[in-house]
């Protein structure tokens, strides 16, 4: 029964949604279980070498979330009473990790922010099992990337390796956690990111395998190849902890999603991956995935703010928050999405950009309409994000030698009264007569709905906005930029 839901590729249409509604009933069939365990004490402490911000981030998203502050050497400590034993998030600025929290005195590690997974490291408690998980975190890493070469392989060619390393990478934990004498928590939960990670790799060749255009193919693949569906248990909010996980579900929404539409439109040709009736798929998919509104609400959202952010017709960016408004129940959150919204619906085309203050390099203040002039592109960066601020400057600098005619204007979006902008003059080799910093970065990074990575915009003369969100990485950029200039 369970093969022939969506994803088994059956035309009539009454069945397909009867049998779909059973299996995501299926799916949900252990949501409310969440298993009790016996709970610990436990010091937690660390030191962070090079620190973006001054705290670390803990959390296990359920319950717990905890913002600890750094000391001047780097350094955090805290000690937790009646914790139960499982998977948590470490977060500093932009990059996060999970990490073990088990039966223990004290769990140290240490990190350079430089090679933030590469250097991740654990003492005390539990310290085996972390380093255990850092290790397998990589190979995973590097495996996925070796596994897109392997997308043309025959369904059941491919079915049978990702299988194949699964039960090699269980086997491997299985035989380690017998040497090193893991705690029994720590297995069940590393046993269900393999299993979600070569999950995921199912679920995405469909579309690796046959295209976008040619999904509907994928009626031909075995019976068998979704099997392990019959089994699935995502309705845990802990297993947000799992770095796998959130990759498995955007793979199985994406999947869904993507069938269903080229089935109502007859041929995957017609689906935009990037349009509105896509996106309005794939909110109705995590709809029926997930009664636990806190996961549903999550996973909707990101959906709806990526769209948000790369659209640029205010109309669909309306109907598609009205849709998310639908599934939602957590009131915050859509209140979040709707001023989201309307924020970038404000910066539509044609809308003119706040004149908003900016400090000089010489810590003088000008007006932004006082740098505009003629076709220019606004470039927003923040040392927070190190990589993406060497990356953007060495792009800028490389379409400023081919465009001349073009301002490229660096906004900096660090706190002003730190020296981090300064500082980074050499690092990033910008131009001190383009380079300037915002005044009120808090009020203008919401009023243009800004964050710390890859959001460029054009705009003209007067202030006029052109284009609100361009991606000065994509690679016919400078024929959209050519595009404007002939405007």
């Amino acid at each position: 029964m369970f093969e022939k839901i969506s994803l088994s590729r059956k035309r009539n249409p009454s069945i397909f949604f009867t049998i779909y509604t059973m299996v995501c009933l299926l799916l949900l069939s252990s949501c409310e279980n969440v298993q009790q365990g016996d709970t610990t004490s436990i010091v937690l402490t660390g030191k962070i070498i090079n620190p973006r911000t001054d705290h670390v981030i803990l959390r296990n998203y359920a319950g717990i979330q905890d913002t600890l502050k750094l000391d001047h050497k780097g350094v955090f400590i805290k000690k937790y009473e009646n914790v139960k034993p499982g998977l948590f998030t470490f977060v500093h600025t932009n990059e996060y990790q999970s990490f073990y929290l088990g039966y223990g005195d004290t769990l140290r590690w240490r990190l350079n922010t430089k090679a933030f997974d590469e250097s991740l490291a654990f003492t005390g408690a539990a310290a085996k099992e972390n380093n255990y998980l850092i290790d397998l975190f990589l190979e995973i890493e590097k495996s996925n990337r070796s596994l897109l070469s392997e997308s043309q392989r025959e369904p059941n060619n491919f079915k049978k390796m990702i299988d194949g390393l699964t039960e090699a990478r269980i086997k491997k934990l299985k035989q380690a956690a017998r040497k090193d004498n893991f705690q029994d928590h720590f297995v069940e939960n590393t046993i269900k990111i393999i299993k979600f990670n070569g999950w995921s790799r199912l679920e995405r060749y469909a579309y690796t395998h046959y295209g976008k255009n040619e999904i509907l193919k994928s009626d031909v693949l075995p019976s068998n190849f979704y099997s392990y569906r019959r089994h699935l248990e995502i309705c845990d909010r802990k297993l947000l902890n799992n770095y796998a996980y959130r990759t498995y579900i955007t793979s199985l929404v994406s999947n869904i999603a993507l069938y269903n539409c080229a089935r109502k439109h007859g041929s995957g040709k017609a689906v935009d991956r990037m349009g509105y009736d896509y996106r309005k798929e794939k909110l109705h998919v995590i709809d029926s995935l997930f009664t636990d509104q806190e996961l549903k609400g999550l996973f909707a959202g990101i959906e709806t703010r990526n769209f948000i952010r790369n659209r640029k017709n205010a109309e669909e960016i309306k109907n598609l928050v009205s849709e998310f408004l639908k599934i939602s129940e957590d009131e915050a959150l859509k209140d979040n999405i709707t001023k989201m919204a309307a924020t970038y619906m404000n910066l539509d085309p044609g809308n003119k950009l706040p004149d908003f203050e900016l400090y000089q390099y010489n810590n003088k203040i000008t007006a932004l309409s006082a740098q505009v002039k003629g076709l220019s592109v606004l470039f927003y960066w923040s040392n927070e994000n190190e990589s993406y601020a060497l990356r953007i400057h060495k792009k800028v600098n490389e379409l400023r030698g081919k465009y001349p005619e073009i301002n490229f204007i660096g906004i900096n979006l660090d706190d002003p009264t730190s020296n981090v902008w300064h500082e980074a003059r050499e690092k990033f080799g910008f131009n001190e007569s383009s380079e300037f910093q915002l005044v009120d970065s808090q009020s203008i990074s919401k009023q243009l709905a800004l964050r710390n990575d890859n959001r460029s915009m054009v705009v003209g003369p007067s202030l006029t906005i052109i284009d609100p969100n361009i991606n000065l990485f994509h690679y016919q950029i400078e024929t959209t930029l050519l595009g404007y200039l002939s405007r």
